[in-house]
């Protein structure tokens, strides 16, 4: 490690094995905070560390070393990251985990990225082992760390709740928005609305399609999903069976960035209906494409919505709906809302993300050379 820092040339590892084969918003972190070092910093050596199932996603990145380890298995990469490269983790000046859990034993200088705190906030989207296994990994492997990088003030208290001995460590770095802000939009007229997430219990998507269920027969339009299938979900097709929607609501799965940028910009909003997000980056993404945003009113999506976003009371069709509503009929609220919104999306960028974590790193590093 010494060798390295005096030659000038420090070697940094970003942890990312825990990725999933979908690069979501933890795999767009990492893809855009190595890019970004790597862009800054020549006198950095930066490493990524992935499985084979999204190594090809990072070989464009100009100068990162991509480290891959060939196990599909998410328990046989626990066992790899635990068990086996601690004793590598020795050749690197820094180790960055990137998503929520680190090294429990690390040889190395470690930082960890949390971006929420489900395992606690929301446990019945766990099994009893794995709801553990989370919070063992989180708070070992915390207490092994020197910094923690928070992606909200609202994460930030989650983590002094439910891992008080992590409070002193804990810094608040906002995530980037993918796409460029505009600087004006159209005010669309129709009434289509868009929902982007994982399909699973937490986004809320049943309480969307109820409300839109009541919108629909009033005003007409259609409501696109645009998320991975998750878990938990197998009653969604009765319900929508059940509301007579089936045919104004498109499930789009995955979709290209160009495509979802051309998704938010032609919709009449975007509803983010979760019950808890340490931060919520579609919010930000929507305003910067000049879609109007309509969100739950909790966790981290008071933050990403900012004064910007028209908020409900979370798990209230009711209130959704009055919402909804609102934004169809007020086409002057609606100029509001998406000129606000250029405004407050402007404030997240990776660069400014990329920039203060490697404040985090400089600092780390400098205290190794003096040690």
């Amino acid at each position: 490690m010494r060798k390295a820092m005096k030659k000038g040339t420090p070697s940094i590892c970003l942890n990312a094995l825990l990725l999933q084969n979908h690069l979501g918003g933890i795999g767009n972190y990492a893809y855009h905070l190595a890019r970004l070092l790597c862009d800054t910093h020549p006198d950095w050596n930066i490493s990524l560390l992935v499985h084979s199932g999204v190594a090809e996603r990072f070989r464009d990145i100009p100068r990162l070393r991509v480290h891959v380890v060939d196990l599909s298995s998410r328990s046989m990469r626990l066992i790899f990251l635990h068990l086996i490269f601690p004793f590598r983790s020795g050749r690197y000046a820094l180790l960055h985990s990137l998503g929520n859990m680190g090294l429990i034993f690390c040889r190395t200088p470690q930082i960890i990225t949390i971006h929420d705190s489900y395992e606690h906030v929301s446990p019945e989207r766990f099994g009893r082992i794995k709801r553990l296994m989370m919070r063992f990994l989180i708070s070992t492997s915390g207490a092994n760390a020197r910094r923690i990088i928070v992606n909200s003030f609202s994460t930030r208290e989650d983590v002094e709740t439910y891992y008080p001995h992590l409070a002193l460590k804990l810094s608040v770095i906002y995530m980037g928005n993918k796409f460029p802000v505009r600087s004006h939009s159209q005010i669309n007229k129709n009434g289509d609305f868009l929902f982007v997430g994982t399909i699973e219990p937490g986004k809320n998507l049943p309480l969307v399609l109820k409300a839109f269920s009541r919108f629909y027969r009033k005003h007409g339009g259609k409501l696109k999903v645009v998320g991975a299938e998750g878990w938990k979900q197998s009653h969604i097709p009765d319900l929508i069976d059940s509301l007579e929607i089936s045919n104004v609501i498109e499930f789009l799965g995955y979709v290209p960035n160009s495509q979802l940028c051309d998704l938010y910009e032609h919709s009449l909003a975007l509803i983010q209906a979760s019950t808890y997000e340490g931060f919520g980056l579609p919010v930000v993404e929507a305003m910067a494409c000049g879609c109007p945003v309509i969100a739950a009113r909790n966790s981290g999506l008071i933050e990403s919505g900012g004064n910007s976003a028209l908020f409900f009371e979370t798990n209230d069709d009711e209130d959704l709906l009055r919402q909804m509503e609102t934004v169809y009929n007020d086409l002057e609220l609606r100029r509001r809302c998406i000129d606000s919104g250029f405004l407050h999306a402007a404030q997240f960028t990776w660069e400014r993300t990329a920039r203060e974590t490697a404040k985090i790193y400089e600092s780390l590093l400098a205290k190794g050379s003096q040690g």
